[in-house]
C-alpha cells in the first residue's frame, strides 16, 4: 500500500481518523486530512502497539488498525492464508494461555500454535473439535477464564528453552539474517544520499561471511533486488526452520541530534520473548563495545518479523543514518566490518554462550 502521511487527503484519511478514534485517539477536527494531530495520535497509536513511530501509516500500522477494531466473538475465527490477525485473536490466545493451553506468541495472528491450542481446550471441554473459535468455544472459554492464573504457557516454554543445553559450536547453525528494507522500499536515507537498504545489506552480508566461515547455515531474507513483505520474509524464516534470526536496521530521526545504538524483541504489555531479549541484550552490548556509540537499550516492539516467527529475534539498529557522524560512519566499508564482527561474535554467544575472537 501507499503510506498514508502528512499532507495526505482524501477518503482513505477518513477511514484512518475514524479507526484511531474507535481506539481511544480521536484526531477527527480536520476529516480527511492528515495534518498534524492526526499524525500525533498515529505515533501514539504505534507506541502504544510496539511500532515504530514513525507518524506514518504503512502497511503494518494499517494491519495493526483494522485489527484493533476486533473483539473476541466479532467473527469466527479459524486457520486461513494469510492467517487472520487482530485484537480478537489476541484475546483468544491470552484466555487460552491462562488456561494451559499454549497457543503460542501474544501476537494477536491466528498461527498453527493457536489452532492446536484450540482443538487442545475443544477436546478437554467436549466441544466439536474443529479448531474454530466461534460462538460456542468462546463461550466456554469466557465462562472457565481465571483470571487469579497469571503463568503463561508460552513464557515457561521461552524459559525452559533458555536453559537447554546451548551448542559447543555454530557450525550447522541455522541463521537468518534479515537485511532491512529493499529497493521498492529504500527506508531512511544517509547525509550523502546512501538509502538504508544498501547499507543493511553490506552489514548483513558481511555478518554472512564471518558466520559461514564457522560452518553456519545462513539464509538472507531478501536478495540485493528483491522486495519481500515482512511477512514474507518471517515466513520464509518459519519455512526453512532457522534457529535465530537478526534483523538489520538503522535508525533516523528528524533531529540531528539523535545518535546511538538501538534493538528490539518480541513483547507486548503481558508478554515478552525472553529468547528475543536475551538476544537483542546480546547484540546492542556487542556493537555498543566495539563501536563505543551511545546505548539507546532494547525495547519490545511487536514488529512483523519479530511477531510472526517461531524462531527467537531480534532488531538491531546499529546507529541513526540521520545524524551527521553516525550517518556517514555506516556508509563506511571499514565500519560496517566492525559492526559485521560484532555481530557475528552477538550471535556465536548467543548459540554458543562464549564470545570468539574477532577476526
Amino acid at each position: 500500500m501507499e503510506p498514508i502521511r502528512r499532507g495526505t487527503t482524501g477518503p482513505e484519511v477518513s477511514d484512518v481518523q475514524r479507526r484511531l478514534g474507535e481506539v481511544g485517539h480521536a484526531c477527527d477536527q480536520n476529516p480527511g486530512v492528515f495534518d498534524r494531530v492526526t499524525e500525533d495520535a498515529v505515533r501514539a497509536f504505534q507506541q502504544r502497539r510496539g511500532l515504530p513511530a514513525d507518524g506514518t501509516v504503512g502497511e503494518e500500522t494499517w494491519l495493526a488498525l483494522v485489527g484493533a477494531s476486533y473483539r473476541l466473538g466479532d467473527r469466527l475465527l479459524y486457520l486461513t492464508r494469510p492467517p487472520l490477525a487482530g485484537d480478537d485473536v489476541r484475546e483468544l490466545q491470552r484466555r487460552l494461555d491462562r488456561l494451559g493451553f499454549d497457543a503460542g506468541h501474544d501476537d494477536g495472528v491466528y498461527s498453527e500454535d493457536t489452532f492446536d491450542a484450540v482443538r487442545e481446550f475443544q477436546l478437554n471441554a467436549g466441544l466439536d473439535v474443529d479448531g474454530i473459535a466461534g460462538p460456542s468455544t468462546v463461550d466456554h472459554l469466557m465462562r472457565l477464564h481465571r483470571k487469579h492464573q497469571e503463568a503463561s504457557v508460552w513464557a515457561l516454554r521461552e524459559r525452559q528453552a533458555l536453559r537447554r543445553p546451548q551448542r559447543h559450536t555454530v557450525a550447522g547453525a541455522r541463521i537468518m539474517l534479515d537485511p532491512a528494507h529493499s529497493v521498492d522500499d529504500p527506508g531512511a536515507q544517509a547525509p550523502d544520499g546512501t538509502p538504508e537498504h544498501e547499507v543493511t545489506w553490506r552489514i548483513a552480508t558481511a555478518v554472512e561471511g564471518r558466520l559461514a566461515a564457522l560452518g553456519a547455515h545462513v539464509v538472507l531474507s531478501r536478495g540485493p533486488a528483491t522486495s519481500p513483505t515482512p511477512l514474507e520474509r518471517a515466513q520464509h524464516a518459519n519455512a526453512e526452520d532457522v534457529e535465530v534470526i537478526l534483523s538489520v536496521h538503522t535508525n533516523e530521526n528528524h533531529s540531528p541530534l539523535a545518535c546511538g545504538a538501538a534493538a528490539a524483541y518480541f513483547g507486548t504489555e503481558l508478554q515478552v520473548s525472553d529468547r528475543g531479549r536475551r538476544l537483542a541484550d546480546l547484540c546492542l552490548d556487542h556493537v555498543v563495545a566495539a563501536t563505543g556509540t551511545p546505548d539507546c537499550r532494547a525495547h519490545r516492539s511487536t514488529t512483523t518479523v519479530l511477531r510472526a516467527s517461531r524462531a527467537p529475534a531480534a532488531i538491531i539498529e546499529p546507529g541513526f543514518l540521520t545524524h551527521p557522524e553516525d550517518g556517514p560512519a555506516l556508509c563506511d566499508p571499514v565500519h560496517q566490518q566492525r559492526l559485521a564482527a560484532a555481530l557475528a561474535d552477538a550471535l556465536t554467544a548467543y548459540l554458543v554462550g562464549a564470545v570468539r575472537q574477532s577476526a
